[in-house]
């Protein structure tokens, strides 16, 4: 049985009781009594991915088209390298086989040239002595034994954070049935050149590793590793995929694309963009509130952003986001603040006074679904507006 929906939409379907706590836990959907005891109302939101057990699947499309979606992933892991992977993706119609091919060929790339390497402390127990002596262990397991050793020493390996993260993506898409030929033939060669290297589990701990100039190659294929391991679970029986999940958040992709492509924009007009940058609503600084995005300049901050990926016509829009940032601009101590959006049907550009609060709040819309440059054109358009915004209250 496949079950399709779009995100932001509600189906019914008759499912068991095993497969509808199967969808809820999966956070793809959220699960509703509809008619007891097998009929079940499925609402999506943001979500988007598939979740498959055994003789059913269900799967919720992005709004967006594959190419646009992968346009601002990509660009969020690389905004110089978006542009060469398109025909990795282009002809893929299904969200999942989109993520694994544009994975497959991030890593390969990245590990062209050479796997990375680095040190990494390795313990050890050896006859000789190489490195240093951990003398607590070596008296409690071999007291009055002058070998063996245990030792710590380092060891310059391919074994590294970097290669883990890529390898554990491999591995886990590796596992799954939903794979073209050609990108599992892809994948199985990114794994054998990491065939030393011990793979990271699938699970929220799967946390890309700092950038450094050293990773700078692996900058996408992390980005994807990451979004594949933290949004992925399987269950086995018998050794066999008994059961998946894969899915994310669209929320967190429009906001990690407006990160990078506004810093980009507001940081050439000056200061820097800082993503999640805590502050406090109250004196006491128990009450703690948490923008998604804040430009500061000359040691003050100069505009506060919060990015939404959900329907402009949701009848709790726009209450609940304006208190949000009503909170924000009081906090911040600023007299605007931008909610910006992906653009949806009906969607138009508006300001709210704040009446008794000398506040503005702007919504401004982009349309995801434009050309890449013309996205990007209108991101850097939002940054001169707020820009000049900033400049004529300071």
């Amino acid at each position: 049985m496949l079950l399709e929906l779009e995100a932001w939409s509600q189906q019914v379907a008759e499912l068991t009781s095993e497969q509808a706590a199967a969808v809820a836990g999966s956070g793809l959907a959220r699960v509703l009594v509809d008619r007891p005891p097998d009929r079940w109302l499925l609402a999506t939101g943001a979500h988007v991915g598939v979740v498959r057990g055994a003789g059913w699947e269900l799967r919720v499309r992005p709004r967006l088209a594959i190419p646009q979606l992968m346009f601002l992933l990509s660009y969020a892991a690389d905004p110089n390298g978006w542009r060469d992977v398109g025909p990795a993706y282009a002809a893929e119609d299904d969200l999942f086989a989109a993520v694994a091919a544009a994975f497959a060929l991030h890593a390969e790339r990245a590990l062209a040239p050479a796997p990375l390497r680095g040190y990494v402390s390795v313990e050890d127990r050896s006859t000789t002595l190489r490195g240093r002596l951990r003398i607590a262990d070596q008296l409690a397991r071999w007291p009055a034994q002058p070998i063996p050793l245990e030792i710590v020493h380092d060891d310059f390996t391919e074994d590294v954070a970097e290669n883990r993260l890529v390898r554990g993506a491999a591995e886990l898409l590796l596992r799954l049935p939903l794979l073209t030929a050609r990108v599992r033939q892809r994948l199985l060669r990114v794994r054998a050149v990491l065939e030393q290297v011990a793979p990271t589990p699938p699970g929220p701990a799967a946390c890309a590793p700092a950038p450094t100039r050293l990773n700078t190659g692996y900058r996408s294929a992390l980005a994807l590793a990451e979004l594949i391991l933290q949004g992925s679970s399987i269950s086995t029986s018998g050794g066999a995929v008994a059961g998946l999940s894969f899915c994310f958040d669209m929320n967190k992709v429009f906001e990690d694309f407006l990160t990078v492509a506004l810093a980009a924009s507001l940081e050439r007009r000056g200061g820097r963009l800082e993503p999640q940058r805590a502050t406090h609503l109250d004196s006491g600084r128990s009450i703690r509130v948490l923008p998604d995005l804040t430009w500061l300049a000359h040691g003050s901050a100069r505009a506060v952003i919060d990015a939404k990926y959900k329907r402009l016509a949701d009848r709790r829009f726009p209450n609940a986001d304006a208190y949000q940032m009503l909170a924000y601009c009081t906090a911040l101590e600023l007299d605007r603040g931008y909610l910006v959006y992906a653009k949806d049907e009906g969607a138009t550009d508006r300001d709210h006074a704040i009446e008794h609060a000398g506040i503005v709040v702007h919504v401004r819309a982009i349309d995801v679904e434009r050309p890449p440059t013309r996205v990007l054109e209108a991101v850097d358009t939002l940054a001169g507006a707020i820009a000049e915004a900033a400049q004529t209250r300071a």
